[in-house]
């Protein structure tokens, strides 16, 4: 025996390797290969996959491409060239592949794509607190002091079950207001990444540390059977065993490791998402969707512009928006996934159409009106959906709200929007407070 399983034997013998699920000590598990890039980590996660126990089935997937802070509308899709100066802004407006539709001069490559997508002009929430509009984005509810509302992605992981080594759920770049699993079991939880543009990004808590090798993880892995057979004396104990096999499962499933290894995508593929956090998030997401999971947030921040809107969104956001955006649309096309993934952009809410006079302007909160493009899934494209004013002050045309837009989404996976479940309490909670978007 080497020094390396003599270690292990005597982290494995110590009486803290048997406790409860809030108790027992992840550090005995990473020591033969598990690296914590996680709140929640993957064995914790497995198990409480396993205890929850959601349905059977597999659909459609999503791509939610969250933009934290508010992008301003005005300055993206929902350009007002001729609202004057001090509304329109620096930024002009140019045509797009959709006869009458413009959007920002600095999108020229969403502009081209602008026939696979549908734009919906016509958001409104009232909502101009970042954590509460980030909460309704994310879960069709506004937040309540007594109750969590699950996130969409943690309702679709309960509906869709585990019936793949991936996680059902899978989050990029950030953790907004409201994509947790709320009242449901923190099995239902995102699993969290890092940045995909690191150098030898790869599978997070599940790759072999250091070099140890999958024969070696395998050899661990008949040890701790071995062991927890030897030592097994309640039902605890046995559903450890499961869940602890499951992890070893995913170090070992070649599957799990593909999909999050950005090295075996092709270097031009790479750099035509863009070598930046946000288009390798985009390329990931695109890859996992490939490889089974169902849900995948995609969070890019900086779009909290009081200051610096006109610098900040045309040399470093739109930009890096535009190239990734333009990319995932392509790439879901060769993949053959396009029709099957369902590709949803929003921020919590817009900005105000009025520049605001700060010493470098910007532009403020604004919950009355904004814009959402979607994608993919059977959405059909080249049409815009509702109406702003002459400024884009306020929605006078097909008014929708994050409530519908948590129908649309749950309605073109698949999932019963109008399904209820029941609360802690007892409470009986629609899975969506509304109908979908009319038209899409």
């Amino acid at each position: 025996m080497n020094s390396h399983d003599r270690e292990l034997v005597s982290y494995l013998m110590e009486d803290r390797w048997i406790q409860d699920c809030e108790g027992w000590s992840r550090r005995n598990f990473l020591k033969i290969g598990l690296s914590g890039l996680l709140a929640l980590s993957l064995p914790d996660l497995l198990q409480l996959k396993a205890l929850a126990a959601p349905p059977e089935g597999r659909k459609r997937s999503v791509i939610l491409l969250f933009m934290n802070g508010g992008p301003s509308h005005l300055d993206t899709f929902d350009p007002k060239p001729d609202a004057g100066a001090e509304y329109a802004g620096p930024l002009k407006a140019i045509p797009t592949k959709v006869d009458g539709v413009q959007i920002c001069e600095a999108l020229p490559r969403l502009a081209q794509r602008m026939d696979k997508a549908v734009l919906v002009r016509s958001m409104r929430s009232g909502e101009n607190s970042h954590e509460r509009a980030q909460h309704l984005l994310q879960t069709g509810y506004l937040p309540l002091a007594s109750l969590e509302y699950p996130s969409y992605g943690a309702v679709i992981a309960k509906e869709r079950g585990d019936d793949s080594v991936l996680p059902n759920y899978v989050a990029i770049g950030g953790r907004p207001e409201g994509i947790g699993p709320g009242f449901l079991s923190q099995a239902f939880a995102p699993f969290e990444v890092g940045n995909p543009a690191q150098p030898n990004f790869g599978l997070p808590d599940g790759s072999p540390a250091g070099n140890l090798s999958p024969e070696r993880v395998s050899r661990r892995k008949a040890f701790l059977q071995a062991l927890d057979t030897a030592r097994r004396d309640n039902d605890r104990m046995e559903a450890m065993d499961t869940f602890y096999n499951k992890a070893f499962a995913i170090m070992e499933s070649r599957e799990a490791r593909t999909a999050f290894e950005m090295s075996r995508e092709p270097q031009p593929l790479r750099e035509e998402y863009g070598m930046n956090p946000f288009g390798q998030a985009c390329l990931l997401a695109v890859r996992l969707v490939e490889a089974g999971v169902d849900f995948v947030t995609v969070t890019l921040g900086g779009w909290d512009t009081h200051e610096n809107n006109f610098t900040q969104l045309p040399n470093r956001l739109l930009p890096m928006m535009d190239l990734a955006m333009a990319a995932l649309f392509d790439d879901l096309q060769r993949r053959g996934l396009f029709d099957s993934t369902l590709v949803v952009w929003t921020g919590e809410f817009g900005r105000t159409p009025r520049i605001n006079n700060n010493a470098n302007p910007g532009r403020d909160h604004w919950g009355n009106a904004w814009s959402v493009l979607m994608a993919g899934c059977g959405v059909e494209g080249g049409r815009v959906i509702g109406r702003t004013d002459e400024r884009g002050a306020e929605v006078v045309e097909s008014p929708v709200t994050p409530e519908n837009l948590a129908a649309t989404i749950y309605d073109k996976v698949g999932i019963d929007y109008k399904k209820y479940y029941e609360t802690p309490s007892g409470r009986p909670i629609r899975l969506a407070a509304s109908d979908p978007i009319p038209g899409v």
